[in-house]
């Protein structure tokens, strides 16, 4: 299993329990330690709050888990301005 699907089963129903979607995750090399990153989204949007919340309910399962054997960061951020294929989906919904 990749990491990413474990690190999904980890923390989805966290982030919907708080009334987010989980839009992607991402783990990308950084220096010699790893950037573990989360988007997020809801309605309206998402604030710099909405993250900090997200992260300081994920973090300590991650760190529970001990997914990474050396040092890893975590970065929460919104989708900002990108459109995806799922999101043009349900524009066309409407």
């Amino acid at each position: 299993m990749k990491i990413e699907e474990k690190v999904e089963k980890l923390i989805r129903e966290e982030i919907e329990n708080l009334g987010y979607q989980l839009k992607n995750i991402e783990v990308k090399q950084k220096g010699r330690a790893k950037e573990l990153i989360i988007t997020i989204d809801k309605e309206g949007g998402v604030s710099v709050e909405d993250c900090a919340r997200v992260s300081r309910r994920i973090d300590p399962i991650l760190e529970e888990a001990n997914l990474f054997e050396k040092r890893w960061y975590l970065t929460v951020s919104s989708p900002g301005t990108e459109v995806t294929e799922e999101d043009l989906k349900r524009l066309k919904e409407f």
